[in-house]
């Protein structure tokens, strides 16, 4: 019997955003664990509480990650981090096949899954680890907010904020929006830097701070207004009072409605998948459609006096990733809008029977506006189901403010992206610490809306982190190209992905030396991600979290514990420095003899 275990993300924190796959994996699985801090009789986490919506309690596990002894380095506080992994391997020892472990968000973007795998594949040999993707923070915080993270040739860069202020600086600086995660993290830039910071860039207007989204309690305001500095509005706490997993969104300035969309790049149809793929196939099961009105919550369909419209994030083509709020929103429509050739059909199977269905696939906006119009004069409920996230890359700025002018209501329902459903198809985290701590999200210029200043692929290729690809296969020797000017290395890992959770789904792995060649014998030209960077293949190390060195507003540090952190951070960052001055000597060093071989050639060409 093959043994399972399977790192669920649950999204951020309301149960409404949890995928129907989601549901369905903890649900089948053998036994829930579930992180939760160390003590006699600990709170529920934030993980557990969304997953006991689903799972009965008796089928939970708890496992402890957060070690808030005191005392020194307790026995218990030392093997904390091995005993986790031995309860996974203990319940398969009992005679579990599938082990789902929950996270929040999702279990390849700053998640310790990641470390859990890699410590339970030392203690059960032959051990299958997958993921199921989540919706992530800045996904929901951008569904609440009105925000569109990306549109058109616009990047999106993820930047951890306890990595400090030299990295937020440079993900400013890209010109495209940047989402910053741990606002309230001890090792994060304070409030007021974080303030100026923002200031100086110019992009402190916008920027939206989001804070235990769709929990009591709830945060979301401009930063403007919550970060030291300005006077709060009303139920708004300063900066001291910022949770740990606060996210920030710095949205991109744009110059007006469609100025950053670029049109269609013209490829030829995609072929099928021409070879076996050698593994797993995404696994099809019967999705129960929702009712309408089975939800409760901020983001359950409404009745109101005027009418409404949901721009629903449909996930990358697997129809069990939709989200259940998603589901909902698509079973309160009067009218449903969708693209056949971007949403799978069994997506539909929520829709009402009288419910009118509308194919978009070959309509342009226009096409579109007059059952925008219908439903403000009949007072009718519209569902616009998109692929993957509305906010990235999905065109619905526009649609917003046509919706704006005919007073309708609106609300953007996330959904599961590709780049993380390709993460979860390959089992990697897309953030490894002291590798890759930033993933940026952008797509290839060109064709006949250029890319704007500053946001080429080769200047984001420079910060040699993950970064995700999309819309850029039908250029893929341009790709290559622009990558390794940038500076990855040739042999950087690769992973092509085609069709992520679709029945013909293909998925390469190649170096980058090897993409452009990779994707042309494929033909791969159209529904194709590519991720490119050094965590695809690293290791990395542990991730400071669940270090008993480590302190956060829900424990504290081991005093002996935090002097070996702060001692291992300081050699990390003596040799990281180190590095950085061999290779800006050797740069120097080169220029020197570059110029002294120029000058030579001169002289011997003087009469």
């Amino acid at each position: 019997m093959t043994q399972r275990l399977i790192g669920v993300g649950v999204g951020p924190g309301d149960p409404e955003l949890v995928t129907v796959k989601a549901v369905r994996v903890l649900r089948e699985a053998d036994v829930v664990l579930v992180p939760v801090l160390a003590g006699p009789d600990p709170e529920p986490g934030r993980a557990e509480t969304v997953i006991r919506e689903y799972v009965a309690a008796d089928r939970i596990r708890r496992l402890e990650f957060a070690l808030n002894d005191t005392g020194g380095v307790t026995p218990r506080r030392a093997a904390a981090w091995q005993s986790a992994a031995a309860a996974v391997a203990e319940e398969f020892a009992r005679g579990a096949g599938a082990v789902a472990f929950g996270t929040l968000g999702d279990p390849n973007l700053y998640s310790t899954f990641s470390y859990l795998a890699q410590t339970v594949r030392g203690l059960v040999p032959g051990v299958r680890v997958e993921t199921v993707a989540g919706i992530t923070a800045m996904q929901d915080l951008a569904s609440r907010a009105g925000i569109s993270l990306a549109e058109g040739t616009e990047p999106v860069v993820l930047v951890p904020l306890n990595g400090g202020v030299a990295a937020l600086d440079q993900a400013l600086a890209s010109g495209g929006t940047v989402v910053g995660y741990k606002v309230g993290a001890a090792a994060s830039p304070a409030p007021a830097v974080l303030r100026d910071r923002l200031r100086r860039a110019g992009r402190l207007d916008g920027a939206v701070i989001g804070a235990r989204l769709g929990l009591a309690g709830e945060t979301i305001a401009p930063a403007a207004g919550f970060l030291p500095g300005a006077q709060p509005g009303p139920g708004i706490r300063p900066g001291p009072g910022i949770p740990y997993l606060s996210t920030l969104i710095v949205p991109v300035r744009r110059g007006g409605r469609g100025a950053s969309l670029e049109p269609g790049v013209p490829a030829a149809e995609s072929s099928r998948r021409d070879e076996a793929l050698g593994r797993p196939q995404p696994a099809r099961c019967f999705i129960e459609p929702a009712a309408p009105g089975t939800l409760a919550g901020p983001g359950a369909p409404k009745q109101g006096p005027a009418g409404r419209v949901f721009f629903v994030g449909a996930g990358p083509g697997a129809p069990d990733l939709l989200t259940l709020r998603g589901a909902a929103a698509i079973a309160a429509a009067d009218i449903v809008i969708w693209a056949s050739s971007l949403v799978h059909p069994d997506v539909l199977r929520h829709a009402p029977e009288n419910a009118e269905i509308v194919d978009s696939a070959q309509l342009p906006m226009e096409g579109v506006l007059p059952y925008y119009r219908r439903a403000a004069g009949e007072k009718l409920t519209v569902a616009r189901v998109h692929s993957g996230d509305p906010s990235l890359w999905g065109a619905i700025q526009e649609q917003l403010e046509q919706c704006a002018e005919l007073a309708l209501d609106t609300e953007i329902v996330p959904g599961v992206s590709s780049f993380t459903a390709v993460a979860a198809r390959i089992g990697r985290e897309l953030t490894i610490p002291e590798v890759a701590q930033s993933v940026i999200l952008t797509r290839l210029g060109g064709g006949k809306t250029p890319m704007p200043s500053g946001e080429q692929v080769a200047g984001f290729a420079r910060h040699g982190t993950t970064m995700a690809l999309f819309l850029s296969a039908a250029r893929s020797g341009q790709l290559q190209d622009e990558l390794l000017a940038g500076g990855y290395p040739p042999d950087t890992p690769c992973v092509i992905a085609f069709q992520v959770t679709w029945p013909d789904e293909l998925i390469v792995h190649c170096a980058l030396n090897d993409l452009a060649a990779t994707v042309r014998e494929h033909k791969l030209w159209k529904h194709t991600l590519v991720l490119v960077g050094p965590g695809l293949a690293a290791g990395g190390s542990r991730s400071h979290l669940y270090h008993p060195g480590h302190f956060h507003g829900f424990r504290k540090a081991d005093p002996q514990a935090r002097k070996q952190l702060r001692a291992a951070d300081q050699a990390a960052a003596d040799q990281a420095a180190a590095d950085q001055a061999a290779a800006d000597q050797a740069a120097a060093d080169q220029a020197t003899a570059d110029q002294a071989a120029a000058d030579q050639a001169a002289a011997a060409d003087r009469p």
